[in-house]
C-alpha cells in the first residue's frame, strides 16, 4: 500500500435545506490536492521519505441542500522510491499529479472518508453521497 500514514485535520456538513426535495438529487464529489511536499515517517527501522500531500474532499448536492467537506494529510510512498523528486518537481513547477499517482491517493481518500461522510449525513437525515446496495424482487 503506497498510503503509509492518514491524517484527518478538520470535518465539516451542513445541512442548507430544511427540506429534503423529491426526485433525483445529484452528488458531485470533487477530491482536490492542496499542497504537496517532502515528508517523513519514523519506523522501527529508521526514518522513510514521502511525498505529503494535504487534501480537501468535498461533497456537494444538487439541488443545494447541504455540503460536506473533509481536509486532511497523508503520506504517500511511490512505489519506486526515485519517483520522489519526480513527483514533487512535477508538483513545484506545474501543480500537477500523474493520473496513477492521483488515482492511488483519490482511491485511498475515497476509501478512507466515505464510511464517515456516510454516519455524519445518516445523522442529519441526508442521502447517502454514494449509493448503497439495494435488494430488488424480480416479478415473474
Amino acid at each position: 500500500m503506497p498510503v503509509l500514514g492518514f491524517n484527518i485535520t478538520k470535518v465539516e456538513m451542513e445541512k442548507t435545506s430544511t427540506t429534503i426535495p423529491g426526485g433525483q438529487i445529484q452528488v458531485r464529489l470533487s477530491p482536490r490536492v492542496n499542497e504537496m511536499r517532502l515528508g517523513e515517517i519514523r519506523t522501527p527501522t529508521g526514518k522513510m521519505n514521502g511525498v505529503e500531500i494535504l487534501f480537501r474532499y468535498e461533497v456537494e448536492y444538487d439541488p443545494r441542500i447541504a455540503r460536506a467537506g473533509v481536509e486532511g494529510a497523508l503520506l504517500y510512498l511511490p512505489p519506486q522510491k526515485d519517483r520522489i523528486d519526480e513527483i514533487l518537481n512535477l508538483w513545484e513547477d506545474e501543480k500537477k499529479i500523474d493520473p496513477v499517482t492521483f488515482a492511488e491517493i483519490v482511491n485511498f481518500i475515497t476509501t478512507e472518508v466515505s464510511p464517515m461522510l456516510m454516519v455524519l449525513a445518516k445523522e442529519m437525515r441526508l442521502p447517502y453521497h454514494i449509493p448503497v446496495p439495494r435488494v430488488e424482487l424480480k416479478t415473474e
